[in-house]
């Protein structure tokens, strides 16, 4: 079988991960990073995917070993094997298991934008061993509060195009028109996927989102966010946000900072203006000073 590719990031490789032909590329040497997107199931007007994070995925190459990789049920990857293993909790053991599989010899920096957000987090608070620090990025799905996607995304052309990723994407940009091409093109053509199309049949199938995916995950959301109050979080943690994110507003990212700051004094805030929801593709440069000054910082204090 052929390996499927992105056009803009290196040539990957499938290995088995708990029972998920899990898609993964690398580059670089050093202390290894590995990267974790946003997004879940069910998305049947855009695709996420590894090739989100193609800036940082580049610049922090040149000093680190990087890693990037696609999700069960999305980009390149297979869904999960079982209809009930469509849950967060098994892409948080996927995460797990990819890391163990990699066998990278040292605890990897872990950087998570939205729902990868929470996956870093969880992934943290449940194998400390295995992690060096911790980087937030407008990760709605970890902060206390109410999401607002659901508005924000509610007119959504359909069905499934260029046009509907464009749109999808524009609105979580403080710029509409900010999305790239290849960046469009990389979503359309997993959305296309016999892979992605087989996931988002199964979800529809058994009504896996509302039935299944978002009760479990508001349940260990609540048991995270009573975890981070007990001061269970003790990596150093970054959290970046963009100040005009309308899916996941301002104000929580500080909620979220002033309740990891009360019980881990190893917490920063950074803030962009005139940005929405993806810092590292509307401000690249600043996104891949900022974090990789803290990647730098935890590394001279590890050594």
């Amino acid at each position: 079988m052929t390996t499927p590719q992105y056009q803009t990031l290196p040539d990957g490789r499938f290995i088995d991960v708990n029972g998920v032909q899990t898609w993964v590329t690398e580059k670089g040497a050093g202390t290894p990073v590995l990267f974790i997107y946003g997004g879940s199931f069910g998305g049947g007007e855009a695709a996420s995917g590894a090739f989100a994070w193609v800036p940082p995925f580049e610049a922090f190459g040149e000093d680190h070993r990087v890693i990037a990789f696609d999700k069960p049920g999305q980009g390149w990857s297979s869904k999960p094997p079982r209809p009930e293993d469509y849950t967060m909790e098994f892409v948080v053991n996927h995460v797990i298991g990819l890391i163990e599989a990699l066998d990278l010899g040292e605890p990897v920096h872990l950087v998570g934008h939205s729902r990868g957000g929470y996956i870093a987090c969880r992934t943290t608070l449940l194998r400390p061993d295995l992690v060096r620090s911790v980087t937030l990025v407008n990760s709605g799905t970890l902060s206390p509060g109410i999401g607002t996607n659901e508005v924000v995304l509610a007119n959504c052309p359909f069905p499934a195009s260029p046009k509907s990723i464009h749109w999808n994407y524009g609105n979580y940009f403080h710029d509409f028109d900010g999305v790239s091409e290849e960046f469009i093109a990389e979503s359309w053509a997993v959305l296309q996927s016999e892979n992605y199309q087989a996931a988002l049949a199964e979800i529809r199938e058994h009504g896996l989102m509302a039935g299944q995916f978002l009760p479990q995950l508001a349940r260990d959301k609540r048991e995270t966010l009573q975890w981070l109050a007990d001061g269970r979080l003790q990596r150093p943690t970054q959290i970046v946000w963009g100040r005009d994110d309308r899916t996941a507003l301002l104000y929580r990212g500080l909620e979220l900072f002033d309740l990891l700051r009360s019980t881990n004094p190893e917490t920063r805030f950074s803030v962009v203006d005139k940005c929405g929801h993806f810092p590292y593709l509307e401000h690249a440069e600043w996104f891949i000073e900022t974090v990789g000054r803290f990647i730098q910082e935890v590394d001279h204090e590890w050594a």
